[in-house]
């Protein structure tokens, strides 16, 4: 474990200052988020759907979980 001063040398010192863990806004969202971590899930098994690896893929440029969500929502 890690104590409180020990720094971790393969990140910069201000690496998670100001994160916030992302939070669904209502039950659409939160149900969304369950869609899309089962969809990882599939693709890192090899059991998903063309769907999932559709909608995955379009999730590798996104920066932030809220534009991960996002393109995972998109229909095209």
């Amino acid at each position: 474990m890690i104590g409180s001063r020990e720094r971790r040398t393969h990140e910069p010192e201000d690496a998670r200052r100001g994160w916030v863990n992302p939070t669904p806004a209502d039950t659409d969202e939160a149900a969304l988020d369950r869609a899309m971590a089962s969809a990882e899930r599939a693709v890192a098994m090899g059991t998903a759907t063309e769907d999932q690896r559709t909608r995955v893929g379009r999730m590798e440029e996104a920066r932030s979980h809220e534009q991960r969500r996002a393109a995972f929502r998109r229909d095209n």
